[in-house]
């Protein structure tokens, strides 16, 4: 009787975890089963927990669950920080090495009305992106995305032809580069994640691309997706042109107003991707 519960406790031991990293071994050694990692890209790209038996992810995994447990500890928060200041130095650096070379740049920060995502349908592991520094592991704009939206801007809203000089000017063609340049936009502060989710009613509809038509009967199929709120952004846009000073008012211009009125990134149709521009930062 007395060694019963040295056999439990062995044979407890000797029991495969239930939940397990899809990584080389020596990576979760090193990595400390994922516990010393702080680059929020990797904790959503990599260290994701799967079950040992299926491969299938966790619920966990599927609610970024670690993730969100993290941004309520102090010291991850920190790290954070640090990861951030690195960036915006980085950042800051870029912007002044184009005005030593003779480019006007403009800088403006803006806070998102309520919440946005971008890169929303990328490929990706949990069925939902967001685009992410790729070192940093932060939250970012592409400039391609700001890019598109201020052209939309000046097209839909303005009425900008496509034949129209300064379009072309500023935002080129096939055949031509633009005399703007747009920057990724960065985070000011460690940012703000909130998990939101999607429930489509009718999943084999969707799935089929509608050729099985909607019914009462499916069964919904809740997908979660991460979001940045409460968090303000420095958007950059810089001339390359002799004329670019007029040029680079009218992309500032297209710029924050297609902040304000169109949005950027996914689900602008409930609201999400509008911008405050609460105040625009210039070099001295």
């Amino acid at each position: 009787m007395g060694r019963r519960p040295q056999r439990q406790t062995q044979q407890r031991q000797q029991q495969p975890p239930s939940v397990i990293l899809p990584l080389p071994s020596e990576v979760c050694q090193v990595a400390a089963n994922g516990n010393r990692c702080d680059n929020i890209g990797l904790w959503l790209d990599r260290f994701l927990t799967v079950n040992p038996q299926n491969w299938e992810l966790t619920q966990d995994a599927k609610h970024r669950q670690h993730l969100m447990q993290l941004m309520n500890q102090q010291a991850w928060q920190q790290k954070v920080r640090e990861q951030l200041n690195a960036l915006q130095r980085r950042n800051d650096v870029m912007l002044k090495w184009y005005e030593q070379r003779g480019f006007t740049v403009k800088r403006i920060e803006a806070k998102p009305v309520w919440r946005f995502v971008v890169g929303l349908g990328a490929a990706h592991v949990l069925e939902t992106g967001i685009t992410l520094h790729r070192l940093f592991g932060l939250p970012i704009v592409p400039g391609s995305a700001l890019k598109g939206a201020a052209r939309a801007y000046a097209k839909l809203v303005k009425g900008k032809p496509d034949d129209d000089a300064d379009l072309i000017a500023v935002f080129g063609t096939t055949e031509q580069a633009g005399s703007i340049i747009f920057f990724d936009a960065i985070p000011l502060e460690v940012p703000k994640f909130q998990l939101d989710i999607m429930n489509p009613h009718y999943p084999n509809y969707y799935r089929t691309q509608g050729q099985n038509p909607p019914a009462d009967w499916e069964s919904p199929n809740p997908v979660f997706f991460l979001t940045v709120s409460e968090t303000p952004y420095l958007f950059a846009i810089a001339a390359r042109s002799e004329q670019g000073n007029r040029l680079l008012e009218l992309a500032e211009e297209w710029l924050k107003e297609a902040l304000r009125e169109l949005g950027i990134g996914a689900k602008t149709s409930a609201d999400y991707g509008y911008w405050v521009i609460f105040e625009e930062r210039r070099q001295s």
